[in-house]
């Protein structure tokens, strides 16, 4: 049989009851004796002023007894009178009932005799067992005079004088359904503390994951619970964001050893070329020396040293590269010029571009400043126009300002040639990708340039992207941050 759960709050609600419950029975009781002891109290001191009159009437002779007796003003039909002297031996009574056997042993006159005030009360009850008559007495002992007046319970007139006032009773009733509400409200607030206390701790050890959305009671336990979840709910996330980081980090780690390897398959490609080239035009220079012309061999030996250079450009590409990819944070910065920048490049560049036909819109602000590496920046700016010098078959290129905000700066690099079709376009910045690889090594290319350009604009803490232009020729959107200064944009 499933055993029946009972929340906190009720169990703690349940004990509350049944203590105040306790306390109020144990108060009504206390009170109902309280009331009665009262009530005899007042019995016995009405009863010993009868007594000081009886002796007095008795002892002044100046009204008999049993006229005094018609006078009394009480509630009480069945008034027991009686007087006796100092031997027990009854001097007066007036009910007939005849002498009583050892009166001096009665706990009243017992009392009488042995106290201070001469005074005694007590109840008797009935000696027949069938009878549950019981009986006021009061005694006073004056001299060597003892008065005794007695009074039956049941009479209608001592009842009524007995009848305890039991309206504290709805007032004791009243301040119990008050306390009870109260204690259900407070135990109610609790529980639901205890209870999203619970909750959590479940959640918890499973495992689950945190959310403090709902508000706890506004109480000491309630805030204290609050701040337990709070803790937990931070330590929760804190934790998640350091797993998060850690599998990003080690997906960037696999990404490059991914890249490494990948860059290392590519260089083994990409070097064969060069290096065959050179070794077979030494060779045909050495084994051949006397059956090459001069201008053959001056021929060859061109072409050794534009291998050769192509080889020497390539190998820098890849130390730039492996520079941004392991020692980002080891790279230099300092205050720069970004139109000085552009300036230099584009005057180096000038005769080459002049060769082709190609001429240059430079369009930036003098105040272009930044903080960053001089080389990299050079070497973005160089490979993006010597790109469109070479491959781009337009009359045009123009460098400008697009948009600057307090924190970047986006630059258009753009060319008016003849573009490149649509689906190389998200593969352009790809290491040692070509879109006509003969054509690229033909012009020195090493299929290196826009990854350094892509990489160096990352560590800038900016972006590149480029699309094809309406009016024809490609679009390189450059954004550089103005003041980078984590590690982390520079890695990204």
């Amino acid at each position: 049989m499933r055993s029946l759960k009972i929340s906190y709050s009720t169990r703690l609600f349940i004990i509350i009851v049944a203590i105040l419950t306790v306390c109020e029975v144990a108060f009504i009781a206390f009170q109902f004796s309280r009331e009665q002891r009262y009530r005899e109290e007042l019995l016995n001191a009405q009863l010993t002023i009868l007594n000081y009159q009886l002796l007095d009437h008795y002892e002044g002779g100046l009204v008999d007894v049993e006229t005094w007796e018609r006078t009394i003003d009480l509630p009480i039909q069945m008034l027991q009178l009686a007087i006796f002297d100092s031997e027990g031996n009854m001097i007066y009574d007036n009910t007939g009932i005849g002498e009583i056997e050892n009166p001096l042993e009665l706990a009243e006159i017992k009392m009488a005799m042995e106290s201070d005030d001469h005074k005694g009360f007590c109840v008797h009850n009935n000696d027949d067992e069938d009878d549950d008559e019981f009986y006021y007495y009061a005694a006073l002992r004056e001299g060597d005079l003892i008065a005794r007046t007695g009074a039956l319970g049941h009479d209608v007139g001592i009842a009524d004088f007995m009848q305890i006032d039991r309206s504290f009773i709805w007032y004791a009733f009243l301040i119990y359904i008050v306390i009870i509400s109260i204690a259900y409200y407070t135990t109610s607030r609790m529980g639901n503390a205890v209870k999203r206390l619970s909750e959590f701790a479940d959640k918890a050890e499973r495992g689950e994951e945190i959310f403090d959305t709902e508000a706890f009671p506004r109480n000491e336990l309630g805030n204290i619970a609050h701040s337990i979840v709070l803790i937990y709910a931070r330590w929760q996330r804190t934790v998640a964001d350091r797993d998060q980081k850690a599998k990003i980090a080690l997906r960037e780690e696999q990404e490059k050893a991914r890249l490494k390897r990948e860059l290392t398959n590519n260089i083994n490609h990409e070097l064969k070329t060069p290096v065959s080239a050179i070794s077979l035009e030494l060779e045909t220079i050495i084994t051949r020396k006397d059956q090459i012309t001069d201008q053959q061999r001056d021929m060859l030996i061109s072409r050794c040293k534009a291998n050769s250079d192509r080889l020497l450009k390539m190998i820098q590409d890849i130390l730039t590269l492996n520079r941004l990819d392991d020692g980002a944070e080891n790279i230099q910065k300092e205050l720069l010029s970004l139109r000085d920048i552009v300036d230099e490049t584009s005057d180096t560049l000038l005769p080459k571009a002049e060769n082709v036909g190609i001429a240059f819109d430079i369009n930036l602000p003098e105040t272009m400043m930044m903080l960053g590496n001089g080389p990299l920046l050079e070497a973005v700016f160089n490979n993006l126009i010597n790109n469109a010098i070479l491959y781009s078959g337009g009359s045009t290129i123009s460098i400008f300002l697009q948009e600057e905000n307090d924190s970047s700066y986006r630059i258009i690099i753009a060319d008016d040639g003849t573009g490149i079709p649509e689906e190389h376009l998200e593969h352009l910045f790809d290491r040692f990708y070509r879109i006509e690889s003969g054509r690229s090594r033909k012009k020195g290319g090493t299929g290196i340039g826009l990854a350094i350009v892509k990489s160096a604009a990352r560590f800038h803490g900016g972006d590149i992207t480029v699309r094809n232009r309406p009016s024809g020729g490609l679009e390189f959107t450059l954004t550089l941050s103005k003041s980078f200064g984590s590690d982390k944009d520079a890695k990204s």
